[in-house]
């Protein structure tokens, strides 16, 4: 039951995933790792084993934490990613509201 539960999730998502993308709600780059994460998920769905051939691979003894720690990595690495977004857009809002001062200060000047 559990994995028919998880196969479903994994197409919800994706599907979801898809959705968005088709609206311009999510941008490609960011699609592409949640869509790599929902195709792991549904795998390790229909494969619910292979998790315990992967963790003696990486040195782990007990499977589940193996799946914790990727987990954690991705969201990592996307938590880094949106970082560093978020510090450009930042700059760029900085950068406009410094242009916009300057052009009404000069439109002040005229008058």
């Amino acid at each position: 039951m559990n994995t028919v539960l998880f196969i479903i999730a994994a197409i919800i998502v994706i599907v979801y995933i898809m959705y968005s993308i088709r609206k311009n709600r999510l941008d490609i780059a960011n699609s592409f790792i949640w869509i790599i994460f929902c195709i792991i998920m549904l795998l390790l769905a229909v494969w619910p084993k292979s998790i315990d051939l992967l963790a003696p691979i990486f040195g782990v003894s007990y499977a589940p934490v193996l799946v914790l720690t990727f987990a954690v990595v991705v969201l990592f690495v996307m938590n880094f990613s949106q970082s560093k977004k978020i510090e450009e857009l930042r700059k760029k809002v900085i950068d406009l509201g410094q242009e916009l001062s300057i052009v009404k200060e000069k439109q002040n000047e005229k008058k």
